[in-house]
């Protein structure tokens, strides 16, 4: 039923402490579902335990939902002992669970459903993410959340010093607060500068980013840090799927026919910062500027011009990453012919 034959399918149903599993070989439960603490030592006997059912890492391929980040270690250590393993969206596997009408909802069901969801959908190939790259990411995801907090603050600043009798100590307090926010956030891209030294070739990449018009230091780390460095993409296709701005036709029937829209079921931080990059780009005089103006001059919304625009700036960077070429106006201009 899988675009891969395996004999044996495990689902894996990860929690903080533990994680619950369940084997199936064939489509058909082996035993009962078992349970391993979710460390180091709990990964050994989980993949002791596979052993003795007969479910060799070739023969085998497990699957468990990306749950937090209690799921990165035990994918990690069973892809590294040579099993086939798949981290899924958790809402794959609630949509699954839907045409199933299960009731009952226990870490063991769970591990089960998710086993029977791995037998039945032919899934992706997975990648585990590097792990210099997700450092990177991290530094640059927190700095994304001491920037919401800066705002905050500086909202709620605007709005007490335009109320009256505000306590002084209150606004003094609230702008030592921005003070430090601002202080965190250059740390946090001091610091996402200082990791990068290290890495020659996700510099080279970075630096190739930002020769496309629109994107800039920030957005072109959010580009390699949110897609991976675009490794595990085949196509553009797929990546603009990941981010969530794909066009999604809703029709039904001869009478329900709605405009397309995007999905936005996809990698969000990616989205925003694609978006920025097509605000940006937007308002330039190179090939993606011109882009979006022929657009705009055929009638379609700004809205759906820009998202086009975010649309065509993610492929060209696929495309430069892949070649380890910087932007070229005149190869991109195919790129850039409105569909």
């Amino acid at each position: 039923m899988r675009s891969e034959a395996f004999s044996f399918t495990v689902g894996i149903d990860i929690a903080s402490l533990t994680f619950a599993v369940r084997l199936l070989h064939d489509g058909t439960p082996v035993g009962a579902a078992a349970e391993f603490e979710n460390r180091a030592a709990g990964f050994a006997q989980v993949e002791h335990w596979l052993n003795r059912q007969g479910a060799t890492p070739a023969q085998t391929l497990v699957v468990m939902e990306a749950t937090g980040v209690y799921w990165e270690e035990c994918a990690l250590y069973l892809h590294g002992q040579g099993y086939r393993v798949n981290v899924v969206n958790p809402a794959q596997v609630k949509g699954y669970a839907r045409t199933t009408l299960r009731r009952a909802k226990t870490d063991a069901t769970d591990a089960d459903l998710i086993a029977r969801f791995a037998w039945s959908v032919p899934l992706p190939r997975w990648q585990p993410p590097s792990l210099e790259l997700e450092a990177l990411q991290l530094l640059i995801r927190q700095r994304e959340a001491y920037l919401s907090m800066l705002t905050q603050e500086k909202n709620r600043l605007h709005a007490l010093e335009r109320r009256p009798q505000v306590p002084r100590s209150l606004v003094k307090s609230t702008k030592e607060h921005i003070r430090f926010l601002e202080r965190q956030v250059q740390k946090l891209e001091d610091s996402f500068k200082s990791e990068l030294k290290q890495y020659p070739q996700w510099q080279q990449s970075l630096d190739l980013l930002q020769s496309i018009p629109g994107v800039g230091p920030i957005i072109a780390a959010v580009l390699l840090t949110e897609t991976g460095a675009f490794a595990s993409f085949v196509e553009a296709r797929q990546l603009t799927a990941y981010a969530g701005i794909a066009p999604v036709p809703y029709t039904s029937g001869s009478s329900v026919k709605r405009p397309s829209s995007i999905s936005k079921v996809g990698n969000a931080r990616l989205r925003r910062a694609l978006y920025m990059a097509a605000l940006s780009a937007s308002r330039t005089q190179s090939m993606l500027g011109e882009f979006y103006r022929r657009l705009r001059a055929k009638g379609k919304p700004a809205k759906v011009a820009l998202v086009a625009l975010a649309r065509k700036i993610l492929v060209i960077a696929l495309a430069l990453v892949r070649s380890q070429k910087t932007f070229d106006p005149l190869l991109a201009q195919t790129a850039c012919q409105p569909t």
